[in-house]
């Protein structure tokens, strides 16, 4: 009997699969906003800069149906948003022996691992600078209480949001002070809905599913804590143009819930190993203003 072996060039091909499919579970593990807002993906292939014009029905209104009569036809007003794709990010490290790659795969797992982690805080960090776009306020600066939940509730109703998906995203100061709510941690008030995908998840109080985001920014000594409707903004990502035939690369693009990866591996002749960059192209943009309140505290 002959038994042969797996080789590199047997597998090679498969890799940046593996490696792609590994980058995006922790891409959905890592980051807080991107899986809170609107998100849109398209397989035409992008360039960096290129604007894209997202759709968004107009509103529409039930009419009585008089009998006898014809049916009154709404004429909503679409709409479309502008996204440009102005953030392209990668992260690249090198193994020093693919055969170790290959022999064993949590090399390559640890380091997909840990360059998604920072890229995942430049997608969120990118999702929480447009509180800086809200018009919608409350200044929580004496500390987070009741009141500021019922006050962001208050807006959003007005605005006819609708109740499900609402999300406050708060900065650690802020999960702080909140926690100091009785009423948002004593089991007999909150509405847990147990452990999500990432440990960010806090609890459920006033209609708000309440996350930890590190990336909450702060803006003289304020922190922009963000109660939002999924629908106040809008993630955007597009694939990447592949290398060109012959490059000497092996090259894929996965998408999963509107984000997308594109890794690509080759042989550095200079540090005899193999190469591997992981990096995403993407825009965001404010959806509804009205969706969106922006909730200021202070710095701890």
């Amino acid at each position: 009997m002959t038994i042969s072996s797996i080789t590199t060039s047997q597998v090679g091909d498969s890799i940046p699969v593996i490696v792609a499919a590994q980058a995006l579970g922790y891409l959905k593990a890592n980051t807080v906003m991107s899986r809170l807002v609107a998100r849109n993906w398209d397989n035409e292939v992008a360039n960096f800069g290129q604007s894209i014009y997202i759709p968004y029905g107009g509103t529409l209104t039930a009419n009585e149906k008089v009998a006898a009569t014809a049916i009154t036809l709404n004429q909503a007003d679409d709409a479309k948003y502008t996204v440009t794709l102005n953030k392209h990010y990668e992260v690249s490290f090198l193994i020093e022996d693919i055969a170790k790659a290959i022999a064993r795969p949590d090399w390559l797992a640890t380091y997909t691992d840990q360059a998604v982690k920072v890229l995942a805080e430049k997608i969120d960090d990118s999702l929480t600078d447009l509180y800086s776009g809200f018009s919608q306020t409350i200044d929580a600066t004496t500390g987070l209480g009741e009141d500021d939940f019922r006050n962001a509730r208050r807006y959003l109703n007005s605005a006819k949001a609708p109740m499900s998906q609402r999300y406050a995203v708060l900065h650690e100061d802020a999960e702080f002070e909140a926690l100091g709510i009785e009423r948002l941690v004593n089991r007999d008030f909150a509405e847990s809905l147990g452990r999500m995908a990432a440990d960010s998840y806090v609890n459920r109080f006033g209609g708000f599913d309440i996350f930890l985001d590190q990336q909450i920014e702060v803006s003289s000594s304020q922190c922009k804590n963000m109660f939002f409707h999924r629908d106040a903004m809008v993630l955007a990502s597009r694939p990447l143009p592949a290398a060109p035939s012959g490059a000497g690369v092996l090259q894929t693009v996965m998408d999963e819930d509107g984000l997308g990866l594109r890794v690509t591996m080759s042989y550095d002749h200079d540090y005899l190993g193999v190469k591997v960059t992981v990096d995403c192209l993407w825009g965001v943009a404010e959806l509804r203003d009205n969706h969106g309140v922006v909730v200021s505290t202070s710095e701890i």
